[in-house]
């Protein structure tokens, strides 16, 4: 096409036709300047595709995350739903010496726990993004940052505590004459005495359970269900996109 446009050029500044030349100069400009603005055009489009495709790869990896974190945090709470109830047993009082030979999770009440650890593969996508896209914005994206920035740092944070009580009570066990019969499952009289009439034991049992429960069950519960809710606007704005 240009080609063409420079020989109307050179055969009508040949001729003396100027101003059919000046026209064809015009025309010649005007079509560089289309072809210019089309590949803009088009790049724009390529650009706003692919950032489009990178926030739905975020988006999917997140969905991946959060129902992989309701799965175990479901499972971490009904673990303390567990510890809980035998706990409200000792606060009661209705765990005595004599029945607690029926009751073995008793005796390890105060030294276990289950810590939740938060999938974070699609938060550091998202983190990426960000860094690159003007996602402020996005009340989906805003939402999804505070949550990941708010519980992030509670939840580690109840994990620890929960730990630090779990091994403060467990080094306890270990200065008692019965820790070995205790690691093995074994129950003698003088475990029956602590577990089932110590002070000690039951101002351990019902202090562990409000960290555990009152406090990081709690917790757990809450971002179970912000994470449900989550995912609900998430599964919304992918199918509006396809």
């Amino acid at each position: 096409m240009i080609k063409i446009f420079r020989n109307l050029r050179k055969n009508t500044f040949m001729k003396g036709r100027k101003t059919q030349y000046l026209l064809y100069a015009i025309g010649e400009i005007v079509l560089v300047m289309i072809g210019i603005l089309l590949a803009l055009q088009v790049n724009n489009w390529n650009e706003k595709r692919k950032v489009k495709g990178q926030l739905n790869t975020t988006l999917k990896a997140i969905t991946a995350d959060l129902k992989a974190d309701t799965l175990v945090s479901a499972q971490i709470i009904r673990f303390y739903d567990s510890v809980n109830k035998y706990s409200q047993m000792y606060a009661k009082g209705q765990i005595t010496k004599t029945n607690i030979d029926s009751f073995p999770i008793c005796r390890s009440l105060v030294t276990i726990y289950r810590p939740m650890t938060m999938q974070k593969k699609g938060f550091n996508l998202l983190q990426n993004y960000s860094e690159f896209t003007n996602s402020s914005s996005d009340s989906l994206l805003t939402d999804l940052s505070q949550f990941y920035a708010a519980y992030d740092a509670i939840i580690t944070n109840n994990n620890d505590m929960v730990k630090s009580e779990v091994l403060e009570n467990l080094n306890h066990f270990k200065k008692q004459p019965w820790f070995v019969d205790w690691s093995q499952g074994k129950l003698n009289n003088p475990m029956r005495t602590f577990f089932g009439e110590s002070v000690d034991y039951k101002n351990r049992v019902v202090g562990n359970n409000i960290l555990a429960t009152s406090n990081h069950q709690a917790v757990l519960k809450q971002y179970r269900q912000d994470a449900i809710s989550l995912l609900e606007l998430i599964d919304q704005r992918l199918n509006a996109e396809n």
